[in-house]
């Protein structure tokens, strides 16, 4: 496959328990053009680092970007919780948002009880479009 040059396909059945461990957050979508459906459809599941743009030079600083500030009031939630809530949508996808603090972790497993309806998806899809060709995946 093109997405891992051959490495990973001829191990799936040997050894069971994979992820694959890739940046993705709402303004970082790479990974949903064509390695996101090839881990589905093979149950890989996908480990979001920086979920919450939380590093790097790719930061946009989407805590204060107004679709999310507008669906956090909406949800009574805080922005950390909708993007959150955005990555978590996507079947087989799992996040390690950064957390300081106990209260940190606790608010943001309050995203797992957020579900964004399709309204809200698709303003965030006009927002931040999802690629339409493949791409070099951002990293940080």
């Amino acid at each position: 496959m093109p997405h891992n040059n051959g490495v990973i396909s001829p191990h799936l059945h040997v050894y069971g328990c994979m992820t694959n461990q890739v940046l993705y957050h709402v303004a970082s979508r790479g990974i949903e053009f064509d390695l996101l459906p090839w881990c589905q459809a093979r149950a890989v599941p996908v480990m979001a680092y920086c979920p919450l743009e939380q590093a790097g030079t790719l930061r946009r600083n989407l805590f204060s970007y107004p679709v999310i500030m507008r669906m956090a009031h909406k949800y009574q939630a805080t922005p950390a919780q909708i993007m959150l809530a955005w990555v978590l949508r996507q079947p087989g996808v799992i996040a390690i948002p950064k957390a300081s603090s106990v209260a940190h972790v606790e608010e943001n497993a309050r995203a797992l009880t957020l579900e964004l309806d399709s309204g809200d998806i698709a303003a965030l899809d006009v927002a931040f479009p999802a690629p339409t060709s493949k791409q070099s995946l951002d990293v940080v």
